[in-house]
């Protein structure tokens, strides 16, 4: 009786550990003029806390404290019956940085105009290879955004498989849903899901991913144990983004770095000598021009 006993316990904490790779925080926010039961929102809350949390989006285990640490804030804009939605999404993910209680912003974006259905109550069912529902393969892509995102900043070319699974998720999804559904088709603007996705796997953006991981692994992991030699990785990083940038000027990718970023940025180049701010300066206006007041401030500081 007590082996059985410690079988099951072992077997419910296998699954405990193995259950999610995400920590994720979810907030529906309603819209200011309400025409339905709010109700409904707070079920959805609910609902996609749990479809994000609990689902095992990858083969590999993850204890509690290496979850990866997001947030989904859903800004329902419109609701034209009881279920049907338009909204903006902002996702957000981070990851610790070594030997220090800080944590690094690694991916952020804002879903303009994404449109879904929720029934309350609804079973969320998702499959990497079959369509179910316009809510479920937004959220299931961004989860592997975040994934893909976190472990590009560990390891080179580390989220690819993440990338091509939000890809393949992509082509699954039914022309007329597409249609429906703005956001999944190369067209649909020049910023959305399509194009972030088919952008990280072009081979045109290889320097891109590889700024992305010397900025965080070479960069700001080792900030505390050698700030002298962690600095110039981060200005190896930018320059390198300043190539890619370019070629590929109106690139989707330099919104989602520098929005991510621009804080972290100025921060680390405020204290910095004088001419480093100078430097830093001039190249962060012109790859993230729309922060550029804020880098010219940041020139200004007296050490």
């Amino acid at each position: 009786m007590k082996k059985i006993i410690l079988l099951s316990f072992f077997i419910s904490l296998l699954s405990f550990l193995k259950a999610g790779e995400l920590n994720c925080t979810v907030k529906v926010q309603e819209p200011r003029n309400l025409s339905f039961d709010p109700r409904i929102y707070k079920t959805m809350e609910n609902a996609i806390f749990e479809f994000m949390n609990s689902r095992v989006w990858t083969n590999e285990t993850y204890l509690n404290q290496e979850k990866i640490k997001c947030s989904i804030i859903i800004n329902i804009s419109g609701q034209s019956s009881v279920t049907d939605f338009e909204s903006d999404i902002i996702i957000q993910s981070e990851r610790p940085i070594f030997n220090t209680n800080y944590s690094s912003r690694v991916f952020n974006y804002n879903d303009r105009g994404a449109t879904f259905v929720y029934q309350e109550f609804q079973n969320l069912e998702y499959s990497d290879n079959t369509y179910y529902q316009n809510l479920t393969s937004i959220l299931a892509y961004y989860a592997y955004m975040i994934i893909g995102f976190d472990k590009e900043s560990f390891a080179p070319a580390g989220g690819e498989l993440y990338f091509k699974k939000a890809q393949n998720l992509i082509t699954n999804i039914p022309g007329p849903e597409k249609s429906r559904h703005k956001g999944w088709n190369q067209f649909d603007g020049t910023r959305n899901r399509f194009v972030l996705v088919d952008q990280l796997l072009n081979p045109r953006f290889k320097n891109y991913r590889t700024a992305l991981y010397e900025y965080h692994r070479n960069g700001m992991d080792k900030m505390y144990d050698s700030p002298t030699t962690a600095m110039p990785v981060i200005n190896a990083s930018l320059a390198l983004l300043d190539k890619v940038r370019a070629d590929n000027p109106i690139s989707i990718l330099f919104v989602v770095f520098f929005l991510a970023k621009s804080e972290e940025l100025i921060n680390l180049y405020t204290d910095a000598p004088q001419a480093e701010r100078n430097k830093a300066s001039t190249l962060l206006s012109k790859l993230d021009p729309i922060n550029s007041e804020k880098y010219l401030a940041m020139t200004k500081k007296k050490n």
